[in-house]
């Protein structure tokens, strides 16, 4: 007899797994040094930031759990092959979430009693976190595509000649503080700066700019249906893709420009990833209540 586990079962068994990798692997000595802290003080930051990682992997769980939920009875209706897109693309961001962070810890436990592995270990995980985010923006994006096409001529699509300029800004300020950041001290370990720009830096502003993409043509969708609660329910997951990818954006700027000036003081690291994490956060709880509201339509 097989078992299937839901999205919850999923959340509980890779936290599980997670928590006990972060609380249980020895820390890395090197970055007890130049924290300047104790073993007791480290292992407590660990505890106190475990907090929002498992609030973030409980709320994109619980709003793939919700799409899952709502799509399945969508099967044979014009907009059901999107929200199965979209449910697929949530899924990938649920999974993305945690899954890269147990193997990250796996890894860096490996590398803190063999150090030559560290930089190997830094490459696999930066490229853990980068891709699956891409894939869950793009396909989240080829969802909304979708239903913005059932509309039958109602929804105009998407006019961005206002947001080229910004983005492009944005675009060119992430590369000259990633570039800069990369001839400083290496923090990618990456050979040169080719790679960098072309494995690291264009990827993560395609997934920023399809992420973003998937949110407006989601808003533009909300704009054109009936129902209060289903126009709500779909601006708010749409608003949620929003604060989600700008969280991301904050995340790769600090990463960028400030990370290697704050990473000798264990309380300005922590006050950095608890602000960057909660805007994470409140981007995937809107996430998760948008896909409770579509859920409860059908309980109406």
């Amino acid at each position: 007899m097989r078992i299937r586990l839901t999205p919850i079962n999923w959340f509980v068994v890779l936290t599980v797994i997670a928590v006990a990798l972060a609380l249980g692997l020895p820390p890395d000595p090197h970055a007890i040094t130049q924290l300047h802290t104790s073993l007791t003080a480290y292992r407590l930051a660990v505890a106190v930031l475990l907090i929002p990682y498992v609030i973030i992997w409980y709320a994109s769980f619980y709003a793939f759990a919700k799409l899952q939920e709502y799509s399945r009875p969508l099967k044979h209706t014009k907009d059901g092959a999107a929200f199965h897109i979209l449910t697929i693309g949530m899924g990938t961001l649920a999974f993305g979430l945690v899954v890269p962070t147990i193997i990250s810890l796996s890894l860096n436990g490996f590398a803190a009693h063999h150090q030559s592995f560290h930089p190997t270990a830094v490459v696999i995980a930066n490229y853990l976190t980068l891709i699956p985010g891409v894939m869950a923006f793009l396909i989240l994006y080829n969802g909304a595509r979708i239903l913005i096409g059932t509309t039958d001529g109602k929804a105009h699509h998407p006019d961005l000649r206002w947001h080229g300029p910004w983005f492009l800004l944005l675009a060119v300020t992430f590369a000259r503080l990633a570039i800069q950041n990369q001839y400083q001290s290496n923090p990618y370990h990456l050979s040169n700066i080719w790679i960098l720009v072309v494995t690291y830096i264009v990827p993560y502003l395609y997934g920023w700019m399809v992420g973003l993409l998937s949110a407006y043509t989601l808003n533009v969708y909300a704009k054109t249906v009936k129902g209060l609660l289903y126009k709500r329910g779909v601006k708010q997951f749409a608003n949620g893709i929003a604060i989600t990818v700008w969280g991301s954006i904050a995340i790769q700027f600090v990463n960028a420009a400030v990370a290697q000036r704050i990473n000798h003081s264990l309380g300005l690291v922590l006050l950095s990833d608890y602000v960057l994490l909660t805007i994470v956060l409140v981007g995937l709880v809107l996430m998760a209540l948008g896909t409770r509201k579509l859920k409860s339509i059908e309980e109406i």
